[in-house]
């Protein structure tokens, strides 16, 4: 067995450094904001793949949730430094003694992009939505805590009044947990726990129609420093300061033009004749990153994410309902050559789904090994692969993600003498296929909300809306359960250890490579915060085009 503790320290010294010094990355930093700004302050960025949706309720995606961060304000945010929560829509809250009631005050000064007033019952209706049925999020599962929750969710009731999320004042929401949980703050702090406004939804539909057109502009009410004007799908997403936010005098942009480009030669052009200030995607073509950082350091930030790229094997469906299968191939990747050969930017090889935390270092079987890979194989009743099916490897298109699947398909065939084919899809019914389980191998990475093993492992729980390979076993789930309410992070990091070991053991999923993100930013763009959690600073962002030559133009 391929001891973790001796690659953590690797990665510790990387990655986890992410709440040091690498935690984010404040990039222009300026105390002057009055040098030569651009009068219209209009920024034009690319930002990966077409949203799947602008619907907090039922966002999933880095897409989805890099555009919210501008345009849906929760109840609390994360400082991109400490991951610790930070008030934003609320001004504070109280938690009570006994650690289960959380008093949230809101801002008496808050209001929707219409400007009407924004209270403590619009947050019981949208947490009415959320937990709906028929909306179908992402998350839910991770709010049972909540009193009432669960059963609300699973349609065991339809009270929503003995759900613990009540209004007790017009600027006071309450929440009353069954078990203190020390991170219902930090969970807070997600755009898909965000307000949606009553009147809006109720104008296009039902609170629980998941296929409102309220999300279509001029339609679109919203409640955070920007509001959404315009969408033209694969084209381009204009955002627009919100004069109604609470804080808008401190908001120095005026417009954002986000364009959905999947294609990461097309988003680095863009970016280098001056159509965009930010490449905001991710990722740029590897062989352009030295490029970059030889002859315009100033222009690309590596930023260490704490998340992980892996392949999602479907636990329930043959030829990985074996989990032999499942080692087999995990054992027959070589993910030191994955990283340093073709993703390159700062990755690293990932033996374990989570990232060590201090309380946290778990030990990992996984290794790259082609003799054990074979045995396995040969175990599962394929011996060089023989008899073994025609399996398709699923991927979102991406540059990236197709290299590294021509070179993961290639030691598959090396191997084990398998035969994988390779399909890409748009991002909107990838996303779809492995939320459906319509897929047998597919592309995954999961990049946590606040840094914390917990937001990883509870979405492998038994029938999570984040499970998408469909892992189930009572063990872990015990075991999860358990850390979700142990207040002693000791005793709660043991039990996560031992619930990511038992996940690594039966190969649910294979850990590839450890996140980083390649941003490219113009020199003008300032006080952009590139974060370990993927969310833009959205409100805090300006142009200074003393120091630049070009501006990127309007349509």
């Amino acid at each position: 067995m391929l001891n973790r503790k001796s690659f953590a320290r690797k990665i510790n010294t990387l990655a986890f450094s992410l709440t040091v010094a690498f935690a984010a990355l404040l990039v222009g930093c300026s105390s002057d904001k009055s040098t030569s700004q651009d009068p219209e302050q209009t920024l034009h960025m690319a930002f990966g793949a077409e949203p799947q949706t602008l619907d907090p309720h039922m966002a999933a995606g880095v897409p989805d949730l890099r555009l919210l961060a501008a345009i849906i304000e929760p109840l609390a945010e994360l400082d991109p430094h400490t991951f610790e929560a930070v008030p934003a829509l609320a001004k504070s809250w109280d938690i009570s003694e006994d650690g289960l009631v959380y008093t949230f005050h809101l801002r008496e000064n808050a209001k929707w992009s219409d400007g009407t007033p924004l209270t403590a019952q619009d947050f019981v209706f949208s947490w009415q939505r959320i937990l709906s049925p028929a909306i179908g999020g992402y998350y839910v599962q991770d709010y049972y805590n909540i009193v009432g929750a669960e059963d609300f969710n699973t349609g065991k009731s339809e009270d929503f009044t003995s759900v613990g999320v009540k209004a007790i004042s017009n600027h006071a929401l309450q929440f009353t947990l069954l078990k203190p949980d020390p991170l219902f703050v930090k969970r807070m702090a997600h755009e898909t726990v965000g307000p949606v406004q009553p009147a809006t939804i109720l104008k296009f539909g039902n609170i629980d129609d998941a296929t409102s057109k309220w999300t279509q502009p001029p339609n679109y009410v919203s409640n955070g420093p920007f509001v959404m004007t315009r969408w033209e799908i694969n084209k381009v997403i204009v955002l627009e300061k919100n004069p109604h936010y609470w804080d808008a005098e401190n908001v120095k942009l005026e417009k954002i033009y986000a364009y959905p480009i999947e294609d990461i030669a097309t988003e680095e052009r863009m970016f280098r004749s001056g159509q965009i200030h930010v490449a905001w995607g991710g990722h740029i073509p590897t062989e352009k990153i030295e490029t970059y950082q030889k002859e315009s350091p100033e222009k690309i930030i590596i930023t260490p994410m704490y998340g992980t790229y892996f392949y999602i094997f479907n636990n329930q469906v043959a030829p990985f309902d074996n989990a032999d299968v499942r080692r087999a191939f995990t054992y027959a990747l070589d993910r030191e050559m994955l990283t340093s050969k073709i993703a390159k930017g700062g990755k690293q090889p990932a033996t374990t789904l989570s990232l060590p935390v201090p309380h946290f270092n778990p030990d990992s079987p996984i290794e790259y090994n082609p003799q054990k890979a074979a045995e396995y194989l040969a175990k599962a009743g394929y011996p060089n692969g023989e008899g073994f099916p025609q399996i398709a490897l699923l991927y979102n298109t991406d540059e990236l993600h197709k290299k590294i699947a021509v070179a993961a398909q290639q030691m598959w065939k090396k191997h084990l003498n398998v035969n994988i084919t390779l399909e890409n899809q748009e991002w909107k019914f990838f996303l779809e296929n492995r939320k459906n389980k319509t897929f047998t191998l597919a592309r995954g990475g999961s990049i946590s909300t606040f840094a914390d093993p917990i937001d990883f492992l509870q979405s492998y729980m038994t029938g999570h809306g984040m499970n998408d390979s469909d892992y189930r076993n009572s063990d872990f789930d015990a075991l999860v359960k358990k850390a979700l309410y142990e207040l002693d992070p000791v005793k709660r990091g043991a039990y996560l250890e031992e619930a990511e070991e038992l996940l690594l053991n039966e190969a649910a999923i294979a850990p590839v490579l450890t996140y980083t993100e390649v941003f490219l930013k113009a020199p003008e763009v300032k006080n952009a915060i590139f974060s370990a959690t993927a969310r833009p600073n959205y409100k805090d962002i300006y142009l200074d085009f003393s120091t630049a030559a070009q501006q990127p133009q309007s349509e």
